[in-house]
């Protein structure tokens, strides 16, 4: 900033000097000598002449008047890249903030936001705040040119400088209510925007739902409504910027008309006097109006630093902690001790209570229960996205605690209940993106083999290399979900995390997905969260949870023969 406000000032300065040569131009044409009367204080640019010893000639000065405005364009040209710079390291610097913030974001607290409003302050928003800071930049520098050329003018009359800064303030005051009404609905645009995309979102993911039932006519009525909400503030800003801008002329003119009648009229100011008063009086007016024109700019793209600051914000607030101290390699057991678990939003009532279990390297366990039990919010504190409000969780007796949960969360793979397909090739969605190496290349295929995929792949067009569309709308469930299994297999992960994988297969695709399980039983340690009992009845020990306690556990037999509540949920399976 004090680098923009310098450079600004040069450029003001030199382009006043180099216009204050046309004074001794004129004279030296037309009287053939200088006169230092009609410069004012500004008489040194003539001096400078003789201080140099140069005669004072119509080529001479032509020729300092060509440098000079040379040098202030090479001043300029810094000036100019110095503020294309600072915009595009501002824009970087705030990306990569808003996105080092969603990503350090916790599990909770992304339950809680508005996806609409993330999606529309990073990719919309974010533009109009990097907007927002070029006119700001504008209007410093619009600004400190307009100071500099004021003070020129104050070497050159006194009585100029004071008739432009009653001028300035008039104008002033003729934009303060356009102005406010421009911030006003800048800010109200950025927030029904948000909601705007919020909406867009929820059609797109519940299409297929919405087109079913063709209450989709009735959705889009809300759609149509944000839309004409969004142009109608659209519409009045633009009113806004126009009324501003047919006044700009008018209000020059009249400022240029009283500033002449008062010159020549009042203080009978002579011709070049007047000349070099005029052309600092419509320099000054144009860094004037360009003051106006930016900071008016920068109001309507206000809204936008407003919003991506408040998401910023929340983001820091619901942040993880950043401390990631190591935990070591998982080599025993996982142990919770006494785990009590509640949401924030209703502390009272406990969704785990008082959770004592192990979880054996290379065993296979199962959680069972009703819908409520607490099962998934069991896995989600075994996958280190919520931590307890009392008890511990052990890793081979170290407690993980916020510093160690990223750690802990790198020796986990997490396959649910719909798979997580990007789209990408075959390979990429496998290895995550990992260079094609030999070695690469045989573990991709060791996987595949694993989960069943080979010839399924070896069919495709391109093999490894086949795009699989849209969350991997080119291929069946079953083999999504395999592809997700892959994935986790290539991490080599400590413990394999299965939530529901099954439930949304038709029975072949679950017969298939339940022989890649057992073929990994007693290699991977395997946590099951199931609703169909035929997945876990190869379990080593399955857990029944009842209202977030543990009502039962031991192998599928134990269980049938001591709890009649896991013996009834086989009954109803018709297992």
């Amino acid at each position: 900033m004090p680098l923009l406000l310098f450079l600004s000032a040069s450029v003001a300065l030199i382009d006043g000097l180099g216009l204050s040569l046309f004074i001794p131009l004129f004279q030296v044409a037309e009287a053939g000598a200088p006169s230092n009367v009609d410069l004012g204080n500004l008489h040194f640019v003539v001096d400078a002449f003789n201080f140099l010893g140069l005669n004072i000639t119509v080529g001479s000065i032509l020729i300092f008047m060509i440098l000079l405005f040379s040098f202030k364009g090479c001043v300029f040209f810094i000036n100019s890249f110095v503020s294309v710079r600072t915009r595009v390291r501002f824009m970087k610097q705030i990306r990569m903030q808003l996105v080092n913030g969603l990503c350090n974001l916790s599990y909770p607290a992304f339950v809680g936001m508005d996806l609409g409003r993330v999606q529309n302050v990073i990719t919309g928003e974010i533009g109009k705040a990097g907007s927002a800071l070029l006119s700001y930049l504008s209007t410093l520098q619009a600004a400190i040119t307009l100071v500099g050329y004021l003070f020129l003018a104050f070497l050159a009359d006194f009585r100029f400088a004071l008739l432009i800064t009653i001028a300035g303030g008039l104008s002033g005051f003729v934009y303060k209510y356009i102005n406010k009404k421009v911030e006003t609905s800048s800010l109200m645009q950025s927030y029904i925007g948000n909601g705007l995309q919020g909406k867009v979102l929820e059609s797109v993911w519940n299409f297929k739902y919405l087109k079913a039932t063709d209450l989709i006519s009735r959705y889009r009525v809300r759609l149509v409504g944000l839309v004409h909400d969004v142009e109608n503030l659209t519409m009045k800003m633009g009113k806004l910027n126009a009324i501003s801008g047919a006044l700009r002329e008018p209000v020059t003119i009249a400022m240029l008309s009283i500033v002449i009648f008062v010159q020549v009229v009042v203080f009978d100011v002579s011709m070049f006097s007047i000349a070099l008063i005029l052309v600092f009086f419509y320099r000054s007016l144009t860094s004037l109006l360009s003051l106006q024109n930016s900071w008016q700019s920068f109001l309507t793209n206000s809204g936008g630093i407003k919003t991506v600051n408040e998401l910023y914000e929340e983001f820091e607030l619901k942040s993880e902690s950043r401390v990631r101290d190591p935990l070591p390699p998982f080599g025993k057991s996982i142990e919770l001790k006494n785990v009590v678990f509640s949401y924030e939003s209703d502390p009272s009532r406990k969704v785990l209570n008082d959770i004592s279990l192990e979880i054996e390297k290379n065993k296979t366990v199962a959680f069972v229960g009703e819908s409520g039990s607490g099962k998934t919010t069991l896995v989600n504190m075994l996958s280190g996205l919520l931590m307890p409000v009392s008890g511990k969780i052990l890793v081979d007796g170290v407690e993980l605690t916020e510093q160690r949960v990223h750690a802990f969360r790198q020796m986990i793979g997490y396959i649910t209940q719909e798979a997580v397909v990007f789209n990408d090739t075959v390979f990429n969605n496998v290895t995550f993106g990992a260079v094609k190496t030999p070695e690469s290349l045989e573990r991709f295929w060791d996987v595949i083999e694993k989960t069943a995929l080979t010839s399924t792949i070896q069919q495709m067009p391109a093999k490894e290399d086949s795009m699989l569309g849209d969350n991997g709308v080119l291929i069946s469930g079953g083999q999504k979900q395999r592809i997700s299994i892959a994935r986790e297999l290539y991490r080599d992960c400590s413990l394999l995390l299965m939530d529901e994988a099954t439930s949304a297969l038709d029975s072949e695709n679950e017969r298939i997905i339940q022989s890649n399980i057992n073929a990994l039983k007693g290699k991977y340690t395997i946590v099951i969260i199931a609703h169909r009992l035929s997945t876990v009845r190869n379990a080593d020990v399955i857990y029944l949870l009842e209202n977030g306690v543990i009502g039962a556990s031991g192998t599928f037999e134990e269980l049938v023969a001591k709890s009649p509540r896991f013996r009834k949920m086989v009954e109803l399976q018709e297992f």
